[in-house]
């Protein structure tokens, strides 16, 4: 099984897209595995806590306060400066409401769990991913109130605390749970194979990839409905990633901070607030989060030939 996991992982590149094609031509598993993505978010945090503190032990970079510090401050830029920027200029340009609602979300949420290994495939700076991935999945609870106040403004304070509060019982319950296996593996000195790990998480990807595409399947989504947001979330995704390219570029970055830093601007867990906000307020982006999975889960195949220009 290990050994089964371990090739998973050495092709992790190969299994997020079969996830994509299983969502198109498995519309009969959709619906189960749409109602298990909450226990798929918290099996992806789990398993990236365990796959990168062993390695942030190892990491110079994972030690440095001034690493840690710059870190923090582009988790504020990207997950507070960046989604209220964006709602002001798309509101200023009288957007879609459901384009204002998408492109914040995705703004406002945390690097999906995978970005280290997303990076990693792009040879960028897989630490960089690491330190904002742990820091902006611990202030989510935070960052995103701004956000949600406007979004909806006439929501009282309780109400927009309340998901804030179900995100932070998630995000700590997997990290203590993880925390707590890892000590009882120092204990018993097992070491956990990295291959198998990455592995676990492709395939967790790729069958939640299939419940988050499940609108797709809907009788009321037609091709035209399907092209309008796979246009939108292929410009909301391609976007965000030029973004953070050309932010790093006019900082200066060496070309593997800045393909982290691409990276990670681009593909964000906005699955994270399917866990979190009620049915209704997500409804309208189901579909939007199902075309978003095309961009991201291709990302290590298209993006080869863009962040190759960068080295």
């Amino acid at each position: 099984m290990i050994r089964a996991f371990a090739f998973l992982g050495r092709h992790g590149r190969w299994v997020l897209p079969a996830g994509l094609v299983a969502g198109l031509l498995l519309p009969w598993a959709a619906g189960p595995l749409r109602q298990a993505i909450p226990l798929f978010i918290g099996l992806l945090l789990f398993l990236a806590v365990l796959r990168i503190v062993p390695d942030a032990g190892s990491a110079a970079s994972m030690r440095s306060r001034v690493a840690w510090t710059s870190t923090l401050l582009r988790v504020g830029v990207a997950q507070l400066l960046l989604p209220i920027s964006v709602f002001w200029l798309l509101s200023l340009m009288q957007a879609p409401w459901v384009a204002v609602l998408a492109a914040t979300l995705v703004a406002a949420a945390p690097p999906v769990s995978g970005s280290p290994n997303l990076v990693l495939l792009l040879r960028g700076d897989a630490a960089l991913a690491m330190r904002w991935l742990m820091l902006g999945t611990v202030l989510l609870p935070l960052s995103c109130l701004p956000v949600l106040y406007l979004l909806q403004p006439e929501q009282s304070i309780t109400t927009m605390l309340s998901p804030a509060l179900q995100l932070l019982a998630l995000i700590g319950g997997a990290v203590l749970l993880a925390l707590l296996v890892m000590q009882r593996l120092r204990q018993g000195k097992v070491r956990l194979n990295a291959e198998a790990l990455d592995g676990v998480s492709a395939l967790a990807l790729a069958l939640m990839v299939v419940g988050l595409m499940s609108a797709i399947h809907e009788p009321a989504n037609g091709w035209a409905e399907v092209g309008t947001m796979l246009l939108l979330a292929l410009l909301v995704n391609i976007g965000f990633q030029a973004l953070g390219v050309l932010g790093s570029r006019f900082a200066r970055q060496g070309s593997a901070r800045t393909i982290g830093t691409g990276v990670v601007y681009g593909n964000r867990n906005i699955a994270l607030f399917l866990a979190a906000l009620p049915a209704t307020q997500m409804e309208p982006l189901l579909l939007f989060i199902a075309c978003y999975q095309v961009p991201m889960y291709l990302t290590p195949l298209i993006g080869e030939a863009f962040y190759a220009r960068l080295e």
